[in-house]
């Protein structure tokens, strides 16, 4: 990852958390809605048995309505107190008929006399029946009178059609109201029930329901029709029964079935002792709530990708001014120190790029003020040593010319002694010697004359090229400190980098407080956490940013140490050796005019010897040794001035030695600046 670009590091961060909060959302949700979601189906399988249960109700009721209203008719009334009368009989069974004719899904209905015998029923075949004797019609005269009305025996087989009927039967009053006269009984088809309550389940409703007795412990409904009106064998039923028995006319058990844990809800209608029973397996019941959660575990995933996409988008558009301060970097560690035109919308702005931009652009300033400088500084070295080439050049010249001037001096020299030695043996020839004796000290003289000037020259030059050197010296002193002062200005930059730290860890500082308020604001901080983690990462890619911009000013003001020292070598050599050089060199060429104007000196005393030789033949034997004794000054003084044209030359050729290495300097000086672009 430490190749990886800015971006695509904070895209995955934030990828990454939101990965981990949608996964404590998901969790939390997952576990509270989930819940919630579980007790909604459980509620909701409770609302329906309050719908069934009711419906129940409502449905005995309605049937124990009709039964009451056909026994509070005054015909049965007047029957039961006369049944022997064969018009009340006739009267009875016609409205018996006819009422049952009204009635739906009904077995039938029926008059009785206190005993169970039949009188009137809508079946006529029926009429004269006992229906019930001994205990059994002990019971249900107790039962009819404890409730003092209407007794529901509930629902049985019946035995005549086999079918499942609600059995009712209905005590019939005097007037007076305490009297029993007799009852009228009816039994309807539960056929009826069993369609209405099927209709309150729906199409994805896995559930089954029993409906039982628990005073009797028999099944009265069951999706089994083999097990209606058997004795209750199963576990749970009997746990139900045992919870009612308890006072718990309501509630949820849960039990272990053979496809897993199943879940069963009851509901007791207390006025007939009925429970109605529905049950399921968990898997059945909370499947919607699974699916609930499957779905919402898509959403946050799809939550994740848009957020994810959306950062980047954020990121990419956030990071661009970055890359612009990343390409001027780059492009300023390849030494170009053309300005980056994509920087000058940041500059001087508050934000951490604006004043990443700012010292950019000073350091930009700065460093093209350096080689501007430097290149002053190497226009100058440059001139000078071109100067100083050319002064050299003349030297060498003039030193030459005066090497030939004294070379020819020294061969007159031997000539004149040769001749001196001549006129002691050829005294004949003295007129003719003496003549080229005065045309060569003619010579001499002219020759002295020119060499005189010409050393005055050299002396000359050399005077002006030292106060020329000493000038420049001082000119490329005075330069090279203001561009070292200009140098330093640099470390601002650092300080200024120092700043950028500060604000970074500050902001820092920020963004950890802030997370910290995020966390504590719960889901409402969420994004606010996201966004002060961003923050941080930005904070940390400054202060990485401006870690950089230390460094190369590090490596800045090493390198300005480093021309420091160049500069102060190339003025300490510059002060020690060519300034010295010149000066012992403005003292040779002295010597040697000093030396010239001895010779000359000399030559005008041969002139007047020579003039004393032909006026005067008596004294030619002196004149001739001091002829003699002068050619041997002469060669004394020819080998000083030869030896003093030699170290003219060498401190020539040490100039010129210097003048190269200046040359070097300055091309050095050169090459670092056309690394700058």
């Amino acid at each position: 990852m430490k190749n990886w670009k800015l971006s695509r590091k904070i895209t995955l961060g934030i990828t990454l958390i939101v990965i981990i909060c949608m996964s404590l959302l998901y969790a939390t949700a997952n576990r509270t809605l989930k819940g919630m979601m579980q007790e909604s189906e459980r509620n909701n399988m409770k609302s329906i048995l309050d719908a069934q249960s009711s419906l129940i109700e409502e449905y005995v009721t309605r049937q124990e309505c009709l039964l009451k209203a056909y026994g509070k008719a005054p015909v049965v009334r007047e029957l039961l107190k006369d049944v022997n009368n064969a018009e009340k009989i006739k009267a009875a069974q016609a409205y018996t008929e006819a009422f049952y004719k009204e009635l739906d899904d009904w077995e039938g209905i029926y008059i009785g006399e206190w005993d169970t015998h039949v009188i009137a029923h809508s079946n006529p075949n029926v009429v004269g029946i006992v229906t019930r004797e001994g205990d059994s019609l002990k019971a249900l005269q107790d039962a009819m009178v404890s409730r003092n009305g209407l007794y529901d025996a509930g629902i049985i087989v019946s035995p005549a059609s086999g079918k499942l009927v609600l059995s009712m039967y209905c005590p019939v009053f005097d007037t007076n109201g305490n009297t029993i006269l007799g009852y009228v009984g009816g039994g309807p088809f539960v056929e009826d029930l069993e369609s209405i309550l099927n209709h309150l389940r729906t199409e994805n409703d896995t559930a089954d329901y029993y409906m039982v007795n628990t005073q009797t412990n028999m099944y009265i409904f069951a999706e089994d029709e083999s097990l209606i009106a058997t004795e209750i064998q199963d576990e749970m039923l009997l746990k139900v029964m045992e919870q009612i028995k308890a006072g718990d006319n309501s509630g949820a058990i849960t039990y272990q079935g053979k496809d897993g844990k199943r879940i069963a809800n009851y509901q007791y209608i207390d006025k007939y002792g009925w429970a109605v029973v529905s049950f399921d397996s968990e898997k059945n019941i909370y499947s919607e709530a699974n699916k609930n959660m499957i779905i919402l575990g898509q959403i946050c995933l799809l939550f994740v990708l848009i957020i994810s996409v959306l950062a980047f988008v954020m990121i990419y558009f956030s990071m661009k001014p970055l890359r612009h301060i990343e390409e001027a970097i780059v492009q300023l560690s390849g030494l170009k120190l053309q300005k980056n035109s994509k920087l000058e919308p940041w500059i001087g702005t508050k934000s951490e790029i604006g004043k990443i931009a700012t010292a950019m652009d000073s350091l930009y300033g700065a460093l093209g003020e350096m080689v501007s400088t430097l290149s002053s500084c190497s226009s100058s070295l440059n001139d000078s040593a071109v100067a100083m080439q050319d002064s050299s050049n003349v030297l060498i010249s003039c030193v030459a010319d005066n090497s030939k001037a004294t070379m020819a001096f020294a061969e007159h020299a031997e000539d004149i002694n040769s001749a001196v030695v001549k006129v002691d043996k050829e005294i004949a020839e003295i007129s003719k010697v003496v003549l080229d004796v005065e045309e060569r000290i003619k010579q001499g003289n002219n020759h002295s004359s020119q060499l005189l000037d010409k050393v005055e020259q050299m002396q000359q030059l050399a005077n002006s090229t030292l106060e020329n050197v000493n000038v420049h010296i001082a000119e490329n002193q005075r330069a090279i400190e203001k561009s070292i002062e200009e140098l330093q200005k640099l470390m601002r930059i650092d300080e200024m980098a120092s700043q950028i730290l500060e604000i970074t860890s500050q902001t820092n500082l920020l963004s950890l407080n802030a997370s910290i308020e995020a966390a504590r604001a719960g889901e409402a901080g969420r994004g606010f956490s996201v966004v002060a983690g961003e923050i941080g990462n930005l904070a940390a890619n400054s202060s990485e940013t401006a870690t950089q911009i230390q460094a190369i000013c590090n490596e800045t003001k090493s390198n300005i140490s480093n021309v420091r020292t160049c500069f102060d070598e190339v003025i300490l050599f510059l002060q020690s050796d060519v300034k010295n050089q010149f000066a012992e060199f403005s003292n040779a060429t002295r010597d040697y005019y000093n030396s010239v104007k001895e010779i000359q000196l000399l030559i005008s005393d041969i002139a007047e010897a020579s003039e004393i030789f032909v006026d005067t033949v008596q004294n030619i034997q002196t004149q001739i040794k001091e002829v003699s004794s002068v050619p041997d000054d002469q060669n004394v003084r020819s080998q000083d001035v030869l030896e003093k044209a030699k170290q003219t030359e060498e401190t020539t050729k040490e100039m010129t030695l210097i003048v190269s290495q200046n040359k070097e300097n300055a091309s050095a000086i050169s090459g670092i600046l056309k690394r700058f672009s």
